[in-house]
């Protein structure tokens, strides 16, 4: 029977999933370390031992959403967003209070910009920027339209001089709706 050794501390941590996927991102081992509390050389091991092509392939790639109520999916998600923008926004205030203690104005700048940044998308997510702005539905990329335009062009099949007169129609209303959404995030960014 051959020697084991201690278990591997990292596939023993609390925030596995977390660490298995920011190794295979790419981030530094250093930095994970530094993050998680591990040692340098545990993650190095457990890189090698325990998270093999196809596992790294996978965490890529993200979960399987087959078969997954989405509607819930993105409730949770929606909440999770939240949850990890207002922890993110703690630690944000956090190098604020640093930067301005050792007085390094360019840091201060920079993390004033990822809290404000941080303040809108929340505000956005919890619909409380709506004052002063309008919400544009766009229809064209609603998957009921899109069911809706295939179903009749399909149903024209029948008669292909109908059928192209629909399609040319349907093209022309979608370009100027395309050339007006252009035009309006143009505006928006000038």
């Amino acid at each position: 029977m051959a020697k084991r050794g201690p278990a591997c501390s990292v596939c023993s941590h609390r925030e596995l999933a977390q660490i298995d996927t920011a190794l295979a991102r790419g981030v530094s081992v250093p930095a994970i370390a530094r993050r998680f509390k591990l040692g340098i050389h545990s993650l190095y091991r457990h890189g090698r031992a325990h998270l093999p092509a196809q596992l790294r392939a996978s965490l890529l790639a993200g979960p399987d959403l087959a078969g997954v109520d989405l509607e819930k999916l993105k409730e949770s998600e929606s909440q999770s967003l939240l949850g990890n923008l207002v922890s993110l926004r703690h630690r944000l205030f956090a190098c604020l209070d640093t930067a301005e203690e050792f007085g390094d104005a360019g840091m201060v700048t920079r993390v004033a910009g990822a809290l404000h940044a941080n303040l809108e998308l929340t505000g956005k997510l919890l619909g409380d920027l709506g004052v002063g702005s309008t919400n544009v539905t766009n229809i064209l990329i609603a998957p009921q339209y899109i069911e809706m335009r295939v179903a009749l062009v399909q149903a024209l099949s029948a008669f292909p001089e109908a059928r192209l007169a629909v399609a040319q129609a349907l093209h022309q209303i979608e370009s100027k709706a395309a050339d007006a959404i252009t035009a309006n995030k143009r505006d928006l960014a000038s």
